[in-house]
């Protein structure tokens, strides 16, 4: 079956036009997904077309990602990604919003629920904690900050992104590392990310506003994972007020790519869909 392409758009939020992709769907339930960091809308490309039959279906490509201009002020904290993203639904007046969020697009999601949850029928956070000190990500960050912003080749990201996440398929490395760079001159790959936003990073603590949040939620983690650990997402299971905790195995950080199918049962067993 051929699968949907989705539509390329901007809406104007922050002062910034940013782009999102839109799959077919449109009278139904939103799903907006956000991505981590680094990342952009289309590393939601396998998972967002298996829910057009049930959601209509967005990604958004967060300021200095993917497709969506650069902050020309470097402003990339916590605040600029929530409040881009509240004024993101407000536009598309998306209401009753599956809000699924990935890694730093997951804190993002969590901290807009912790205040306008009211505007949710679902939160899903795939694999984030809300620790202001990490030792999992130190090693990660440590890479971000420090390798080239320019590749060889499109099969040395290929090779770069399987380092991050080995059981994820290689169709998926290839279709990423092609959405996550540009061509430059001589067949080199460049980060379409803005380094800026590497840099100026922001981690704070966030556990109590996991206590503000009314909507039911699902925390997903892969088995595999260093960044979110099995304790750590017993303690946000017991915080949450409305949770229910999934683990898929042989997954790690980026499980969502990793055991595609278990997160696909898990995330539509969760929104009753199953």
């Amino acid at each position: 079956m051929t699968q949907p392409t989705p539509g390329s758009k901007t809406v104007l939020a922050r002062g910034l036009n940013l782009h999102y992709l839109e799959w077919t769907g449109e009278g139904l339930q939103p799903m907006l997904l956000l991505h981590g960091l680094q990342d952009c809308a289309a590393c939601w490309d396998s998972f967002a077309p298996r829910m057009t039959s049930r959601y209509r279906v967005l990604a958004l490509d967060h300021r200095g990602h993917g497709d969506s201009p650069w902050a020309p002020d470097g402003s990339y904290g916590l605040n600029d990604y929530v409040g881009e993203l509240t004024e993101f639904i407000d536009a598309l007046e998306l209401r009753n919003l599956v809000l699924i969020g990935h890694s730093a697009g997951a804190k993002n999601a969590f901290t807009y629920a912790s205040a306008l949850s009211h505007r949710l029928a679902a939160l899903v956070i795939v694999d984030m904690d809300p620790d202001a000190n990490n030792p999992g990500s130190a090693t990660m960050f440590q890479r971000y900050r420090t390798e080239s912003d320019e590749w060889e080749s499109l099969d040395a990201v290929v090779e770069r992104l399987r380092i991050r996440e080995p059981n994820a398929p290689e169709e998926t490395l290839r279709h990423h590392a092609a959405m996550l760079t540009r061509e430059a001159p001589g067949g080199a790959r460049v980060w379409k990310r803005d380094r800026a936003l590497v840099l100026s990073y922001e981690r704070p603590d966030a556990w109590k506003a996991l206590d503000r949040i009314g909507c039911p939620t699902l925390l997903v983690r892969g088995a595999d994972s260093t960044l979110l650990t099995h304790d750590v997402a017993l303690r946000m299971r017991e915080r949450l007020p409305a949770c229910q905790l999934v683990e898929l195995t042989n997954a790690g950080h980026w499980c969502y790519d990793e055991n595609p199918q278990e997160f696909e049962k898990a995330v539509l067993g969760f929104l009753g869909k199953g």
